[in-house]
């Protein structure tokens, strides 16, 4: 389903919510009004009684998939902004480490630099639909070879702690390349596609007089809302709730601040 409304997602979440209740709620009195003359369901106050029952039963059904959806992509929400803060807390601590190098670390720092500028402009904004970035990951093969070089002249210490950093940068990045494409699984889009037909079909079981359908219509945009819900939150990096690049932009700033620093300090150094 989401792959089919992939375009919605790039829509204000207040126009994705519209859609939804307008929809659901079309949906929903369009079924009474063409279902009930054919089913013709008694006007009788034990048979309304049953219909508003069957009613609110599959609401209910509804109404607990979509709490526990909701509940899901939160959390895929949170592990996904995991993902990038490891990623980038992995690549900081490379650059701290060519900073403790000295000189032989400056080369390295260039391509961090490279790197983390070419995640941010142009491997975030394209991986949910391109996956990995080929210019993205040919700097990453340029940043693994100028870590192992930098690591053969350095002391044991820091070379191992390069190295570890490289392999927690590289397992960060697949990480995050996978969790682009994290969202509920079909099944569930399509227990909540059921359950909502049932609670349209149930229109069926009422007359279809004007309050009657308005008021199955009014429901039905609410559960509706329920479902846009879900849906804005689904994909943690798709729509207008998304994960941004903005932890890279804060990284290259930071980076640069301590550049800056480290300049300044060198210049004060000099006798």
């Amino acid at each position: 389903m989401t792959d089919i409304l992939a375009p919605f997602y790039m829509l204000p979440s207040l126009a994705i919510y519209a859609v939804f209740m307008v929809t659901t709620g079309l949906v929903a009195g369009l079924c009474c009004i063409a279902l009930a003359p054919i089913a013709k369901p008694p006007q009788t106050k034990e048979h309304l009684d049953v219909a508003m029952r069957t009613t609110g039963s599959v609401m209910a059904s509804l109404t607990l998939i979509l709490a526990f959806c909701a509940v899901q992509a939160r959390s895929q929400a949170t592990d996904a902004r995991g993902i990038v803060n490891a990623e980038v807390t992995a690549i900081a601590s490379i650059g701290r480490i060519a900073d403790r190098m000295g000189g032989a670390g400056h080369e390295l720092k260039h391509h961090i630099t490279l790197y983390v500028e070419s995640i941010a402009a142009r491997e975030f904004p394209t991986m949910v639909d391109h996956g990995v970035h080929a210019e993205t990951q040919h700097l990453a093969e340029v940043l693994e070879a100028a870590a192992y070089r930098a690591a053969a002249t350095a002391p044991d210490v820091i070379a191992a702690d390069l190295l570890q950093e490289v392999g927690d940068i590289e397992q960060s990045r697949d990480r995050r390349l996978h969790a682009a494409r994290m969202g509920l699984p079909g099944e569930f889009w399509l227990l909540i596609t059921v359950l909502f037909m049932l609670l349209a079909a149930t229109g069926a079981l009422y007359p279809a007089k004007k309050h009657t359908v308005v008021m199955l219509a009014v429901q039905a945009a609410g559960c509706g809302a329920l479902i846009a819900f879900v849906f804005i939150v689904d994909q943690p990096f798709r729509g207008s709730v998304r994960l941004t690049e903005q932890p890279y932009h804060t990284l290259l700033h930071t980076m640069e601040h301590h550049a800056a620093m480290m300049r300044q300090g060198e210049r004060f150094a000099r006798p």
